[in-house]
């Protein structure tokens, strides 16, 4: 597997927002390099900070700062030198400190280009021109950009055409490029992507070393999961008791909330305050005095532990849900399901857990594990409402029964491939047709049941039969 160093550029002198230090300038109260940060570690096996000013600061984010040879600041091109010199023969990936609009899935775009079009660079197009800074680059190219620098040349397009260059199309994201260059941008930026609930974050530890006796009689160390109950207050109105891990409960309280159709528009949320020594979770909205009467008084016990009921006519929001058509090769399953083995950890440890992630291609893009798999859907159904995540891309896992609910929830998220390592039921599969889910059962190692979808399969890694 190819090892992949990320380097975030921060290193120039900001003229335009009166000299500042971007990457340490704030953004929604967090300096903006975080955001880079927060993206590229999903993604990179090694960051990089290019910075030329403040090395100190930027040392304190926890991964290695790298400055430019020459304290003229050059340009982006001296700082992508800088990391290549900095780094072993990997792939380098690159991006700006001031986009944070930036997610994971766009560096993987980027890196997939590279691979699947063997060139040597592979840089970000918005359908009318070239985003330079956006890129991934071969190692080999160490010696060419630094002749050129050492020519004079400072473009960075000019640069770039030299070399076998591929353009990525993000045509439909063109707003994830825009930079800040100034203060107005970054208070027009702040504006119109501000939003988010108060939250707290109280996560608990995953699980409580024990002793036990084995069937030796011996003494032994192991570890039990923690399971707690968590009541889901809506402006003091009691909604549901779930029992839970408790590692991520803000995002499971917001993911139940919008799968069970209680709250539809992230705004609506004004507070979600999660109190363990009252078991409570007290979700404000803005309005406040919420009614959801109607919603309570319709339930359907479901066959999924850790949550008792289903409320609402979820079955009547499944006739207007259509998930969209998603292409995956066979191969890609089998990467995805590699990748889990190493994300099973608490199962690994303690055991008694489900398990489930959202995958972008082949990279595991958030893992969560909980005592009851819907608990572990609403968590990753939170962090996409959080994060506004798009599903049409992603393929969904989950260690737990492709049961009726579990795939009108991933339906819900938009998310059209839905795999599990155990069984379906008849109802999931005539859910998954219903909606257009590509649904794939008993997936481990390199052994799966396709039962719908099969047109969206690219059976690219059959093996040959043995005589």
């Amino acid at each position: 597997m190819k090892q992949v160093t990320g380097v975030i550029l921060a290193g120039g002198l900001a003229r335009r927002m009166n000299n500042q230090d971007k990457g340490l300038v704030h953004y929604n109260g967090k300096p903006m390099v975080h955001y880079a940060i927060e993206t590229m570690t999903q993604i990179a096996d090694t960051v990089l900070l290019n910075a030329n000013r403040n090395k100190d600061k930027y040392a304190e984010f926890g991964h290695r700062v790298i400055a430019d040879q020459k304290d003229t600041f050059e340009g982006p091109l001296a700082g992508i030198l800088a990391a290549m010199q900095a780094t072993k023969e990997q792939t380098l990936l690159v991006m700006p400190c001031d986009s944070p609009l930036l997610r994971p899935e766009h560096l993987n775009k980027l890196l997939n280009a590279l691979d699947d079009t063997h060139s040597d660079i592979a840089v970000a197009f918005d359908g009318e021109r070239l985003h330079p800074v956006f890129l991934a680059l071969k190692p080999h190219l160490q010696d060419s950009l630094k002749d050129y620098l050492e020519s004079g040349g400072r473009k960075i397009d000019r640069w770039l055409e030299q070399h076998n260059l591929v353009k990525v199309d993000f045509s439909e994201d063109k707003h994830i490029f825009l930079n800040i260059n100034t203060l107005d941008e970054l208070f027009a930026l702040e504006r119109q992507h501000r939003y988010q609930p108060e939250m707290s974050h109280e996560g608990l530890s995953f699980s409580t070393p024990v002793v036990a006796m084995d069937e030796n009689a011996h003494q032994r160390d192991i570890h039990l999961v923690g399971e707690r109950a968590l009541t889901i207050y809506v402006d003091k109105q009691e909604i549901v008791t779930l029992m839970t891990m408790g590692t991520h409960p803000e995002m499971l309280t917001l993911g139940y909330l919008k799968n069970q159709g209680f709250l539809e528009d992230l705004e609506e949320i004004d507070v979600v305050q999660v109190d363990w020594e009252t078991e409570a979770v007290a979700v404000v909205t803005k309005e406040g005095g919420s009614d959801f009467s109607r919603q309570m008084a319709q339930r359907t016990v479901t066959t999924g532990c850790g949550q008792g009921t289903v409320f609402g006519r979820l079955m009547e929001k499944l006739k207007n849900t259509r998930v969209p058509e998603r292409k995956i090769k066979q191969s890609t399953l089998y990467k995805i399901l590699a990748a889990l083995q190493e994300h099973n950890k608490i199962y690994k440890k303690a055991g008694a857990v489900h398990g489930c992630a959202l995958c972008q291609d082949d990279h595991i893009e958030f893992f969560v594990e909980d005592v009851g798999r819907h608990n572990a859907v609403d968590a990753i159904a939170g962090y996409m409402w959080l994060n506004k995540t798009k599903g049409a891309d992603k393929v969904f896992y989950t260690t737990g029964r492709l049961t009726s609910d579990m795939v009108i929830k991933v339906a819900q998220m938009g998310v059209p491939v839905l795999l599990s390592r155990s069984g379906a039921t008849q109802m999931g599969l005539e859910m998954a047709k219903q909606a257009g889910v590509t649904l794939i059962s008993r997936a481990k190692g390199k052994h799966f049941l396709l039962l719908n979808g099969v047109e969206n399969m690219e059976f690219d890694a059959i093996e040959p039969e043995r005589g």
